[in-house]
Order: structure tokens, then sequence, then C-alpha cells
């Protein structure tokens, strides 16, 4: 029964996961954010940060009107303009798609199904259907903007920063976040693509100070966005795979309310920490923040290099996340180690994360790849591959999973890209049928 309720646990831990709602990420590839100058936000570092997106969708976009008169779109980007000039305030509208197919269904087939709804029911989750399906198809609709309104394009910046989103299935059984189950996957084969309705994810105030060598964040917020930077951990147009996006070896909080701050006592070396509620969500608002007293508690440490050949960073990140009541899950806390530098047109990067305690589904997680830019001379184009190996918390009872993932980004026209990877997962933990797991995916985003 101890095994039984422990399988339980990690179970429920990886659909908790695949569950939690991700931010999106650029459309371009820039290794490291700028400094802390005009909208762009240091605390949000990583790529699916709403400054960053934002600056990035921005820079693909062109301005060039054919002829005298406005396209509709050209008309948009004037308004956009319009707003920026005279307001300070940024908007950005995007639209995702993703397809995902698994070569395979989970353990064994109806055996393996008679096997999960026995837990499940113990568990009192939803059963899976009697039949798994082996295709996932979603969508996400996201409104993003900022509003600065203290000391606009300078330093010491104040604005308010926010985020809309609505994430759906599209015609499929289930949403392509959760295939990794149907499949006998242990960590999520296409990150972010979950489902809940139209609601404002995030809602926070950012201020800096000292010539932008200090800052807080206050409000609803991901984690994810703020911590374990890497400029290729993103679901929307990069790694699909949470080896290289979610990082399955760090117990994470979901949208919620959050303090973050970051200090830079020299200009490559960062002081990155915060406390967030675990008990938040997409559509869910602050007040268990104050209580329910269960968060989740990082600190990073990183440098960033600025090199002839190209920029670079490498930083360590530690954590510490409360036991949750509502889920039984037991306290935890862990490291990862994690970097990359571009050398030119190649940009490689590592990451190695370490836990202790049930809360997070890997005790240890090794990932790392290679991203190639400029692709046939298109500067907003790149092939991205990743190896990884991930050793299961409850060892005793899975075996290792291995994987890699392959894609190719390609932009039709400014605003549209489309994405199309491979997945390789090695010895399925979830799965007794097979050793050899393949997924197909292919994503469009549009962004204006």
């Amino acid at each position: 029964m101890r095994r039984f309720l422990w399988f339980g646990m990690a179970i429920t831990w990886a659909w908790a996961v695949s569950a939690q709602e991700l931010s999106g990420e650029p459309d371009t590839v820039v290794p490291l954010p700028p400094v802390a100058q005009g909208t762009t936000s240091e605390i949000g570092r990583g790529p699916s940060g709403i400054t960053q997106e934002l600056a990035r969708d921005e820079a693909a976009l062109s301005r060039q009107a054919d002829g005298d008169e406005l396209s509709p779109l050209q008309r948009w980007y004037a308004f956009k303009d319009d707003l920026k000039t005279r307001h300070n305030l940024e908007l950005g509208v995007a639209y995702t798609a993703a397809y995902q197919r698994a070569s395979d269904d989970i353990v064994g087939g109806s055996k393996g199904v008679a096997l999960l709804n026995d837990l499940f029911s113990y568990l009192y989750l939803s059963p899976i259907p009697a039949t798994p399906t082996r295709d996932a198809a979603g969508g996400i609709f996201e409104l993003q903007g900022t509003w600065t309104f203290v000391r606009p394009n300078t330093p010491n910046k104040g604005f308010i920063a926010f985020d809309i989103e609505s994430r759906h299935q599209l015609g499929t059984d289930i949403p392509p976040q959760n295939l990794f189950l149907e499949a006998g996957a242990f960590w999520p084969t296409a990150t972010g693509f979950g489902e809940f309705d139209l609601a404002v994810v995030a809602l926070y105030y950012e201020q800096y100070f000292a010539d932008g060598a200090v800052g807080i964040r206050i409000g609803k917020t991901l984690p994810f966005a703020i911590y374990d930077y890497l400029s290729l951990k993103n679901p929307k147009t990069d790694f699909l795979n949470a080896s290289f996006t979610l990082n399955p070896a760090v117990s994470w909080a979901s949208f919620g309310f959050g303090i973050a701050g970051i200090v830079r006592p020299i200009k490559p070396l960062y002081i990155l920490a915060g406390i967030h509620d675990l008990n938040g969500g997409p559509e869910q608002g602050i007040e268990t923040f104050f209580t329910d007293d269960e968060y989740f508690k990082a600190v990073e440490v990183g440098w960033d290099s600025k090199l002839s050949f190209g920029n670079g960073n490498i930083h360590a990140l530690f954590w510490d996340t409360d036991a949750r009541r509502s889920t039984q899950t037991p306290a935890s806390r862990g490291v990862t180690i994690g970097g990359e530098q571009e050398f030119g047109r190649l940009l490689p990067f590592f990451r190695y994360g370490y836990a202790d305690g049930a809360g997070a589904v890997l005790s240890h997680l090794v990932a790392g790849g290679l991203g190639i830019k400029d692709v046939f001379g298109r500067k907003t184009d790149i092939v991205g591959l990743g190896l990884s190996w991930g050793r299961p918390y409850l060892d005793e009872l899975f075996v290792d999973q291995k994987a890699a993932e392959l894609y190719y980004r390609f932009h039709l026209t400014d605003e549209i890209a489309i994405t199309p990877s491979i997945q390789y997962i090695k010895d399925p933990p979830l799965n007794l049928d097979t050793d050899d797991l393949v997924l197909f995916s292919v994503r469009g985003r549009a962004a204006y």
C-alpha cells in the first residue's frame, strides 16, 4: 500500500504539472534579456516573461507600408505605435496552436488503463478513457501588455504588466499537455498546451532603483518565467519536452501571487530571489498566498557574459517547496545548475537538476543541446536539438527515462511561424508495452 500511495503521489504530481499553464515565449532568439532599459524586465529574465515576449515579437514585425494606403494590419501597428509614443502602453496579441501524435498508447493498452483507473479511483481522479488516445491538439490565445508610468525610458522605471490567456482543446479528447500520460511518458511532452477559460493569468507591478541595479516585482506572476533562465525553454516556438522547458526536477508553483526581486552588485553578477503561492492557478485569485501559508521559495545566483563571439549565462537555482495539505504532497527542495553560451550562430546549453523530496517527479535531471540560428540565412529561423536523462524520485519502482527532441522553426511571414518537431522517448516508465516512443508535433504561432 505504501508503494501504491507513493506511485499515486508521483502520478498526481505529474498530472498537476500537466495542469500548470506556462506563459509564452519569444519569436526570435535573443539569449540574454536586455539591461533594464525601456520596458524590459530584469526579473522576468526568461523568454516567457511578458516584457521579453512583447519586445521580441515587436522586433520581428515590419513597419513598411505598401503604397499610400495602409492595410488593416498596418493600421493596427500604427495604433500600437501611437499608444507606446503617447502613453507608454505596449500591447501584443498572439495565437498558438499545436498538434501532437504519439506512436503508442499507455502502459500496454487495456490492461494498463485498468491498472491506472484503479489508482485514479483511489486518488479521486477522473478515469482514463477505455481506449487511450494517441492524438492531441490545443490552442493558446494571449493578450499581453505593459504600462510604464513611472520614469519611462529610464533605468529606474516602474510599470504594470498583464497577461490575459485562454487555453483549450482543438477537436481532440485531451489537450496536448496531457498526452504524455496517455502515451506512458513520465513528464510532459507538450508543455503549456493545457486547458482553462479566459483569465488574467498575470498582473503585477515592477519597480527599479539605483540605476536599474535593484528591482522588485509584486503581484500575480509565474515562477517558471522568472527562474532557471534558458533562451530556448520555449513551449510555443522552441522546445516542447519538459526536460528542456519546465524542468521536472523542480517542484514549481503555478500562476499565483508572489514577490520577487533582483540585485546586481556588479553588472555581470545578479542575485534573484522570491516567494510564491503554491496554491495559485490561472483562474484563481491571490487570497491563498495570505491564508494557506504554503510557498515556493527560490534564490538564483547567476553571471551574464558578453564576449566577442556572443552572450552567455550561467546560474545556480536553489529552491524549497513547503508541504501542501490539499494534495498531501511532502515538502521538497533542490538545486539546478544551468547555462548557455553563444558562439556566433551556435547556442549550446545545459541543465542539471537535483531534487530531494516527493514534490518533484525527478530526483536527477541532465539535459543539454544546441540551437543553430540564422538557418538558410533567415535570421528568425532556428533548429534545436536536445538530449535528456531523468531519474524518477521513486527509482525503485520506475526505470530512468531518456528523451531527445529535434525541431525547426521557420517564419512564413514576419508574424507567422511554423515549428515541426519530433521527440524520441527511450524506456517510458509508464508504458509496459514498448521501450521506444516517438511523438510528432507541429505548431503554428501568429503574433501581432
